[in-house]
């Protein structure tokens, strides 16, 4: 496992709770065999949470709270697991790796580790929302795009 400093200039791969995709691990791996570097990002999103357990919580207070926090954990732990598989193939091909699986929002979590690493390019892919949820609530990963500093590549 490397250490912060010497991820500079690797490949980040940013997964979710609402974007896992074979197809931008099997990129992020192909264009980490240059740099033998790979940063794998996992969040658990807190707008899943939201999204599943928006019910009308007057009856039980509470419960939406402890409900959202137990399913981040649960997202989390899953995310953990699913990157460490993608660690794992990335080894086996002689990349260096680092996983941070985190709770919060993707677009936050995803720059903030930008910011700190220095990605020399990012690998993501988008969620499965309709194309005009995207255009009236806006889009993590054109934020993402537009934020990085560095290209964004999404498959």
């Amino acid at each position: 496992m490397a250490n912060s400093s010497d991820m500079n200039g690797c490949v980040m791969l940013a997964l979710s709770s609402f974007r896992k995709s074979e197809k931008a691990v099997d990129a992020a791996i192909e264009k980490a065999r240059k740099v033998k570097k790979l940063m794998v990002v996992y969040v658990a999103d807190v707008n899943l949470a939201r999204y599943l357990v928006d019910v009308a919580y007057g009856l039980f207070p509470g419960w939406r709270e402890s409900s959202e926090s137990e399913m981040l954990v649960q997202y989390q732990y899953a995310g953990r697991g699913w990157a460490a598989e993608v660690a794992d193939r990335a080894n086996k091909e002689g990349i260096a790796v680092r996983t941070n699986v985190q709770i919060g929002r993707f677009a936050d979590v995803c720059l903030h580790v930008v910011r700190l690493e220095k990605p020399s390019l990012v690998v993501t892919t988008r969620s499965k929302r309709p194309e005009w949820v995207r255009k009236f609530f806006g889009s993590p990963v054109d934020e993402l795009i537009a934020k990085a500093g560095c290209p964004v590549t999404v498959v």
